[in-house]
């Protein structure tokens, strides 16, 4: 009698024997610094049967190609291969496995048919899912991230708006931060002299973490709960990836729209200047006569106009540099109402003119009464936001970014354990590895009968497995304080080095996240502490704006600073006490966390004093402690596990082996159809609490 069962999407397969492969359960691996892994199975190898070649899609057929709708079971008709299908496996009726089933290769053997698969678990099913998909490519795609439900009017009031905790941020009113859209005073360069009054293109739109994770798992059919402490939580509530490109642009397709309203005399040959312009794409120039386009890629170049006025003869012109790329005569009253199309590179200037050509030029002039040109382009390209116009909110997000990087080195960065649940489908359970073992060993098991005396035991002290130093490492960013601060101590800001004193390895193990640090800076005798992120030239005297790494910060507002300008080019759009506040600090004035690794050598601003509760000490520090004492020991050695204690298997319990308690970190190669010792790997508790 066959005791296995093995469902696809709720459909089951076809056996013919009970499988024989090996298992592998893990909550973390010693030897591999940082990681995250998954549990996995070895090849599973599932016979052709018609049963199985219906579920599995009829794959094995060359000329195979099945309509695939990723909104239905990945099963029958509807299989892809290339996606995930959820899994689960059996043994007289006892699940020992959850996750998702991979078809590895399909073997044809005459007119057998085998197909060898491996499954994993959710958590490898849910960083396959992610694939490719980016946070925002360099086109907008379906797997790009959607926050357009938060496009907003780039103005004073949307931005003081973003700094209350109940504030109107798009269409989110939260009761706290970790929704919408906050905005963060950063020093991008050429936005303050005085770095007292700023420049309105200072406060740039951030996005929340949690906003991103949520929408990063909303695009899968994975859930998740995130089990963090209270204070965690606000923590998590408050972090944000600022606005990370030179400019603030969005990408349209319309351009700028140039309208003249007073009358023009042409007596000669005279170029079109216009009272006002508006919308960006094109630079202004010569009084409203000239037209750069300023982009980086070429386009078309569409031009809708409409001239009128009264003449005797003339010619209308379209300049494209110093080149006539279009004319048209005319004579006695005119109205041109057309449309034009020319291809544009970067820094090619656009003119309009008009020439008289009556024998008696001024004897009546030509007499432009209407003027108006509206600028398109072909494709989407990048433009600069103008004060009060309209923000693309996904315009604003970094780009290129992996979602499974961005969500792996948050992981990495709050030492974060995920795994799937045990009993809902398709769900993750994400908790920091400070609140996943519990503070007594009240909960725990006793393996002591399950060892196997007669196989060897092996004992390592922790420090043979590990490297002398662990180094725990932000992204390297050019910007000039970033790269000023590892010219001057050989490490980026915010890095910390953990030295084990471990005498017999020189070796260094690295976590490292995707996020670059970022500086604070306060100008002296000033009152405002924030990030500086831009280049300089010209013997430091000329700041140059920049496209930078991805950074996180924490967000708060800043009240009762001393008054100060906040500008649109020129002109005071409001003067305030209060700003929105970014940085690696909670509070830059008064602060109790840093989400930095390790407190910086150097400052750039004022400070009394730095809190010792940083990301290494409150979320790495136990962690380091278990593994670096000189009394951890890894003990790996070989249990008889059945299928319930697979099924029953909670890595947050400790485990009692001859009086001493452990954590259970992997259990290696578990055959479920064979009646033989298991091996796993433990590591001693040094300590339950901290």
């Amino acid at each position: 009698m066959i005791s296995t069962e093995i469902y696809v999407e709720d459909y089951k397969l076809d056996l013919l024997q009970d499988i024989s492969t090996e298992f592998n359960y893990v909550i973390d691996d010693i030897n591999d610094f940082g990681s995250r892994n998954t549990s996995y199975s070895k090849t599973i190898n599932i016979s052709g049967t018609a049963i199985n070649n219906k579920i599995f899609g009829f794959v094995f057929d060359l000329g195979n190609a099945n309509f695939t709708d990723n909104t239905l079971p990945n099963v029958n008709y509807n299989f892809n291969a290339s996606k995930s299908a959820q899994c689960r496996i059996f043994i007289d009726k006892i699940q020992i496995f959850k996750g998702t089933l991979r078809i590895l290769e399909i073997v044809v053997d005459n007119k057998t048919i085998e197909y060898q698969c491996s499954v994993f678990g959710e958590l490898g099913g849910f960083i396959t899912a992610l694939g490719n998909k980016r946070l925002s490519g360099n086109t907008n795609t379906d797997d790009d991230l959607d926050f357009s439900t938060y496009n907003h009017d780039y103005n004073v009031a949307n931005i003081k708006a973003s700094w209350e905790v109940s504030g109107a941020r798009g269409s989110n009113n939260s009761a706290v931060y970790g929704a919408g859209y906050f905005y963060p005073l950063i020093d991008y360069g050429n936005v303050s002299t005085d770095k007292v009054n700023f420049q309105v293109t200072a406060y740039r739109p951030a996005l929340f973490v949690k906003e991103y994770i949520n929408k990063i798992f909303a695009g899968t059919d994975y859930t998740y709960t995130l089990d963090l402490l209270s204070g965690d939580q606000e923590l998590f509530n408050r972090l944000i990836i600022p606005h990370n490109q030179k400019a603030l642009t969005k990408t349209t397709g319309t351009l700028n729209v140039a309208t003249r309203t007073t009358n023009l005399e042409i007596t000669g040959t005279t170029a079109v200047s216009f009272d006002t312009v508006t919308g960006s794409g094109l630079v202004v120039g010569g009084g409203g006569s000239t037209f750069t386009y300023s982009g980086s890629v070429s386009i078309n170049l569409s031009m809708q106009y409409t001239f009128g006025g009264d003449s005797t003869s003339g010619t209308f012109y379209i300049y494209k540099n110093s080149t006539i790329a279009y004319s048209s005569n005319f004579v006695g009253a005119f109205g041109i109402d057309e449309g034009f199309e020319m291809l544009v590179n970067t820094g090619d200037v656009i003119r309009f003119r008009f020439t008289n050509t009556a024998p008696n030029r001024d004897d009546p002039p030509i007499l432009l009464t209407e003027a108006q040109v509206s600028f398109f382009s072909d494709s989407f390209v990048p433009v600069p936001i103008n004060y009060n116009d309209g923000i693309v909110i996904n315009d604003t997000i970094p780009r290129g970014i992996f979602q499974r990087d961005f969500f792996l080195s948050i992981v990495k960065m709050f030492n974060l354990y995920v795994y799937e649940d045990t009993w809902d489908d398709k769900k993750i359970v994400i908790k920091p590895y400070i609140n996943f073992y519990p503070d007594t060993s009240a909960n725990s098991l006793d393996w002591s009968n399950k060892i196997d005396r007669s196989k060897p035991l092996s004992i390592k002290p922790m420090s043979e497995l590990n490297a002398r130093y662990f180094n725990y490492k932000f992204k390297q960013d050019n910007d000039f304080y970033n790269e000023n601060y590892n010219k001057k101590y050989n490490e980026g800001y915010g890095d910390r080095i953990y030295d084990t004193e471990y005498d017999f390895s020189k070796e260094v193990d690295t976590l490292d996240v995707i996020f670059a640090a970022s500086v604070l800076y306060q100008k002296v005798s000033t009152d405002k502490i924030y990030p500086a992120i831009y280049k300089v030239s010209d013997n430091n005297t000329k700041e140059n704006s920049m496209d930078s790494v991805i950074r996180i910060m924490q967000a708060k507002k800043i009240t009762g600073r001393t008054s100060y300008n906040i500008l649109n080019v020129a002109s005071v759009v409001d003067t305030i006490t209060t700003y929105g506040y970014g940085g690696h600090l909670d509070d830059p004035y008064t602060p109790t966390n840093d989400i930095n690794f390790g407190a910086p050598k150097e400052l750039s601003f004022s400070a009394t004093s730095l809190p010792t509760t940083n990301v290494f000490n409150a979320y790495h520090s136990d962690y380091i402690a278990e593994i670096t004492s000189k009394d951890s020991k890894l003990l790996t050695c070989s249990a008889l596990l059945n299928t319930t204690d697979i099924n029953n298997l909670d890595f947050s319990k400790y485990i009692w082996i001859d009086g001493v308690l452990f954590r259970l970190n992997k259990v290696m190669n578990f055959n479920p159809m064979e009646y033989n010792t298991t091996k796993i790997s433990l590591l001693k508790v040094i300590e339950t609490t901290y």
